[in-house]
Protein backbone atom coordinates (compact mmCIF):
# COMPACT_ATOMS: atom_id res chain seq x y z
CA UNK A 1 0.00 0.00 0.00
CA UNK A 2 2.86 2.41 1.08
CA UNK A 3 4.74 1.86 -2.38
CA UNK A 4 1.61 2.77 -4.05
CA UNK A 5 1.22 5.82 -2.17
CA UNK A 6 4.90 6.65 -3.16
CA UNK A 7 3.66 6.22 -7.09
CA UNK A 8 0.24 8.50 -6.55
CA UNK A 9 1.36 11.10 -4.38
CA UNK A 10 3.40 14.54 -5.39
CA UNK A 11 7.08 13.96 -5.34
CA UNK A 12 7.17 17.04 -3.42
CA UNK A 13 4.51 15.74 -1.02
CA UNK A 14 6.32 12.76 -0.49
CA UNK A 15 9.48 14.50 0.27
CA UNK A 16 7.76 16.70 2.91
CA UNK A 17 6.25 13.15 4.78
CA UNK A 18 9.83 11.59 4.48
CA UNK A 19 11.62 14.94 5.88
CA UNK A 20 8.78 14.04 8.90
CA UNK A 21 9.84 10.37 9.67
CA UNK A 22 7.20 8.67 7.14
CA UNK A 23 7.93 7.05 4.07
CA UNK A 24 11.02 5.98 4.91
CA UNK A 25 13.45 5.29 2.45
CA UNK A 26 12.11 7.75 -0.32
CA UNK A 27 13.99 7.88 -3.34
CA UNK A 28 13.36 10.87 -5.50
CA UNK A 29 12.67 9.85 -9.22
CA UNK A 30 14.89 10.75 -12.16
CA UNK A 31 15.30 14.27 -12.60
CA UNK A 32 13.65 15.02 -9.25
CA UNK A 33 16.54 14.93 -6.95
CA UNK A 34 16.85 18.67 -4.63
CA UNK A 35 20.39 19.45 -3.96
CA UNK A 36 19.69 22.12 -1.45
CA UNK A 37 22.81 22.68 0.64
CA UNK A 38 25.01 19.81 -1.07
CA UNK A 39 24.80 20.63 -4.62
CA UNK A 40 28.33 22.39 -4.44
CA UNK A 41 31.35 21.39 -5.37
CA UNK A 42 32.79 22.91 -2.32
CA UNK A 43 33.07 21.25 1.06
CA UNK A 44 31.31 22.45 4.04
CA UNK A 45 34.88 22.03 5.85
CA UNK A 46 38.06 21.65 4.80
CA UNK A 47 39.03 19.90 8.32
CA UNK A 48 37.28 16.95 7.91
CA UNK A 49 35.01 19.12 10.05
CA UNK A 50 37.01 20.05 13.17
CA UNK A 51 35.99 23.48 12.62
CA UNK A 52 32.43 22.31 13.18
CA UNK A 53 31.61 20.79 16.22
CA UNK A 54 34.24 17.93 15.36
CA UNK A 55 34.10 15.11 12.13
CA UNK A 56 31.82 12.46 11.63
CA UNK A 57 34.34 9.77 11.90
CA UNK A 58 35.06 10.38 15.18
CA UNK A 59 32.06 9.27 16.33
CA UNK A 60 32.53 5.85 15.65
CA UNK A 61 36.26 5.75 16.74
CA UNK A 62 35.34 6.93 19.94
CA UNK A 63 32.35 4.38 20.41
CA UNK A 64 34.73 1.77 19.54
CA UNK A 65 37.56 2.90 21.92
CA UNK A 66 34.65 3.30 24.81
CA UNK A 67 33.00 -0.13 24.20
CA UNK A 68 36.76 -1.61 24.44
CA UNK A 69 38.09 0.52 27.03
CA UNK A 70 38.28 -2.64 29.14
CA UNK A 71 41.46 -3.31 26.95
CA UNK A 72 43.46 -0.03 27.81
CA UNK A 73 45.04 -0.55 30.88
CA UNK A 74 48.88 -1.15 32.12
CA UNK A 75 51.39 0.07 29.94
CA UNK A 76 49.59 1.90 27.16
CA UNK A 77 51.19 2.89 23.72
CA UNK A 78 49.43 5.77 21.48
CA UNK A 79 50.47 6.99 18.31
CA UNK A 80 50.71 10.88 17.50
CA UNK A 81 49.79 11.57 21.56
CA UNK A 82 47.96 9.66 24.26
CA UNK A 83 44.40 11.94 24.07
CA UNK A 84 42.36 8.24 23.83
CA UNK A 85 44.89 6.49 26.36
CA UNK A 86 43.73 8.56 29.10
CA UNK A 87 39.97 9.58 28.11
CA UNK A 88 39.27 5.45 28.10
CA UNK A 89 42.09 4.15 30.57
CA UNK A 90 41.83 6.93 33.10
CA UNK A 91 42.90 4.89 36.50
CA UNK A 92 43.70 1.52 34.63
CA UNK A 93 47.14 2.63 32.83
CA UNK A 94 50.42 2.43 34.85
CA UNK A 95 52.28 3.64 32.19
CA UNK A 96 51.63 6.02 28.96
CA UNK A 97 53.87 6.08 25.61
CA UNK A 98 53.90 8.08 22.22
CA UNK A 99 55.21 7.62 19.32
CA UNK A 100 55.42 10.13 16.65
CA UNK A 101 56.94 10.23 13.78
CA UNK A 102 58.49 14.10 14.59
CA UNK A 103 61.73 14.91 16.62
CA UNK A 104 60.95 17.29 19.32
CA UNK A 105 57.02 16.49 19.71
CA UNK A 106 55.92 17.47 22.94
CA UNK A 107 54.93 13.86 25.20
CA UNK A 108 56.29 11.90 22.64
CA UNK A 109 58.64 8.78 24.06
CA UNK A 110 59.62 7.31 20.96
CA UNK A 111 60.20 8.60 17.32
CA UNK A 112 60.28 7.33 14.40
CA UNK A 113 58.61 5.49 11.79
CA UNK A 114 56.01 2.50 13.32
CA UNK A 115 57.03 0.59 10.04
CA UNK A 116 60.32 0.49 11.05
CA UNK A 117 60.25 -0.11 14.58
CA UNK A 118 63.16 -2.00 16.10
CA UNK A 119 64.10 0.28 18.57
CA UNK A 120 60.44 -0.25 20.21
CA UNK A 121 60.99 -2.75 23.28
CA UNK A 122 59.70 -6.10 22.40
CA UNK A 123 56.87 -7.84 24.46
CA UNK A 124 56.33 -4.49 26.76
CA UNK A 125 52.62 -3.22 26.21
CA UNK A 126 49.75 -4.25 27.20
CA UNK A 127 47.94 -2.12 25.09
CA UNK A 128 48.54 -0.28 21.29
CA UNK A 129 46.11 2.26 19.96
CA UNK A 130 46.46 2.93 16.63
CA UNK A 131 44.00 5.10 15.44
CA UNK A 132 43.29 6.90 12.10
CA UNK A 133 47.32 6.25 11.09
CA UNK A 134 47.89 2.85 9.08
CA UNK A 135 47.30 4.41 5.69
CA UNK A 136 49.93 7.22 6.57
CA UNK A 137 51.91 4.81 6.61
CA UNK A 138 53.69 3.45 3.10
CA UNK A 139 54.51 -0.44 4.63
CA UNK A 140 51.29 -0.74 6.95
CA UNK A 141 51.59 -5.20 7.12
CA UNK A 142 55.05 -4.22 8.45
CA UNK A 143 53.72 -1.44 10.98
CA UNK A 144 51.01 -3.83 12.08
CA UNK A 145 53.54 -6.56 12.84
CA UNK A 146 56.26 -4.31 15.01
CA UNK A 147 52.50 -2.94 16.93
CA UNK A 148 51.93 -7.39 17.65
CA UNK A 149 55.88 -7.68 18.46
CA UNK A 150 55.56 -5.22 20.89
CA UNK A 151 52.52 -6.26 22.68
CA UNK A 152 52.78 -8.32 25.65
CA UNK A 153 50.76 -12.19 26.11
CA UNK A 154 47.15 -11.32 25.64
CA UNK A 155 47.96 -7.88 24.60
CA UNK A 156 45.31 -6.08 22.61
CA UNK A 157 46.07 -3.83 19.81
CA UNK A 158 43.24 -1.64 18.80
CA UNK A 159 43.14 -0.53 15.24
CA UNK A 160 40.92 2.02 13.01
CA UNK A 161 41.61 2.74 9.54
CA UNK A 162 39.72 5.38 7.14
CA UNK A 163 37.40 3.93 4.13
CA UNK A 164 35.27 6.33 2.59
CA UNK A 165 37.19 10.04 3.09
CA UNK A 166 38.39 12.83 1.84
CA UNK A 167 42.68 13.27 1.82
CA UNK A 168 44.34 15.80 4.48
CA UNK A 169 45.32 19.29 2.99
CA UNK A 170 47.99 19.94 5.17
CA UNK A 171 50.48 18.52 7.19
CA UNK A 172 49.81 15.06 6.77
CA UNK A 173 48.44 14.76 2.88
CA UNK A 174 51.48 13.82 1.34
CA UNK A 175 51.67 10.98 3.67
CA UNK A 176 48.13 9.56 2.69
CA UNK A 177 48.73 6.47 0.82
CA UNK A 178 45.80 4.79 1.32
CA UNK A 179 42.09 3.80 1.91
CA UNK A 180 41.16 0.53 3.37
CA UNK A 181 37.47 -1.86 3.78
CA UNK A 182 36.02 -4.83 5.48
CA UNK A 183 37.43 -7.12 2.70
CA UNK A 184 41.40 -5.45 2.71
CA UNK A 185 41.03 -5.50 6.41
CA UNK A 186 40.04 -9.30 6.92
CA UNK A 187 42.50 -9.96 3.95
CA UNK A 188 45.77 -7.96 5.56
CA UNK A 189 44.88 -9.52 9.35
CA UNK A 190 44.53 -13.17 8.26
CA UNK A 191 47.35 -13.12 6.32
CA UNK A 192 49.08 -11.78 9.15
CA UNK A 193 47.88 -13.33 12.32
CA UNK A 194 45.69 -15.92 13.49
CA UNK A 195 42.53 -15.20 12.91
CA UNK A 196 41.10 -16.30 15.62
CA UNK A 197 42.44 -13.52 17.38
CA UNK A 198 40.91 -10.56 15.37
CA UNK A 199 37.75 -8.82 15.00
CA UNK A 200 36.69 -6.46 12.40
CA UNK A 201 33.82 -4.63 12.30
CA UNK A 202 32.78 -1.35 9.59
CA UNK A 203 30.65 1.45 10.22
CA UNK A 204 28.76 3.59 8.05
CA UNK A 205 26.48 4.38 5.47
CA UNK A 206 25.68 6.85 2.51
CA UNK A 207 24.41 9.42 4.75
CA UNK A 208 27.39 9.05 7.39
CA UNK A 209 29.93 9.31 3.88
CA UNK A 210 27.92 12.53 2.35
CA UNK A 211 28.42 14.25 5.84
CA UNK A 212 32.23 13.26 6.23
CA UNK A 213 33.25 13.74 2.76
CA UNK A 214 31.37 17.36 3.25
CA UNK A 215 33.13 17.80 6.97
CA UNK A 216 29.30 18.16 8.21
CA UNK A 217 29.92 18.50 12.05
CA UNK A 218 28.87 15.83 14.35
CA UNK A 219 26.37 17.66 16.15
CA UNK A 220 24.70 18.68 12.94
CA UNK A 221 24.36 15.08 12.17
CA UNK A 222 21.26 12.60 12.83
CA UNK A 223 23.19 10.12 15.18
CA UNK A 224 20.66 7.53 15.10
CA UNK A 225 21.38 7.84 11.19
CA UNK A 226 24.96 7.06 11.81
CA UNK A 227 24.08 3.77 13.84
CA UNK A 228 22.73 2.38 10.55
CA UNK A 229 25.19 0.19 9.31
CA UNK A 230 25.55 -0.35 5.36
CA UNK A 231 28.63 -2.35 4.15
CA UNK A 232 28.99 -0.75 0.76
CA UNK A 233 29.84 2.12 2.61
CA UNK A 234 32.68 1.54 4.85
CA UNK A 235 33.57 4.79 6.56
CA UNK A 236 35.88 3.54 9.70
CA UNK A 237 36.84 0.02 9.72
CA UNK A 238 37.69 -1.21 13.26
CA UNK A 239 39.93 -3.99 14.34
CA UNK A 240 40.28 -5.74 17.88
CA UNK A 241 43.63 -8.38 17.55
CA UNK A 242 44.44 -10.09 20.90
CA UNK A 243 48.18 -11.66 21.09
Amino acid sequence: MRSILKKKLPVFFTRFLNRRGLFAGFVPPPGKINWGDFGTVTPFSNEFGFDRSGPVDRYYIENFLSAESDCIHGNVLEIADNAYTLKYGGNRITKSDVLHLNVDTPGATYIGDLSKGDHLPSEHFDCVILTQTLHLIYDYAAALQHCYRILKKDGVLLVTVPGISSIDRGEWGGNWFWSFNDHSMKKLFSDLFPASTCKIQTYGNVYAAIAFLHGVGIDEVDLAKLDVRDTAYDVVVTIRLTK
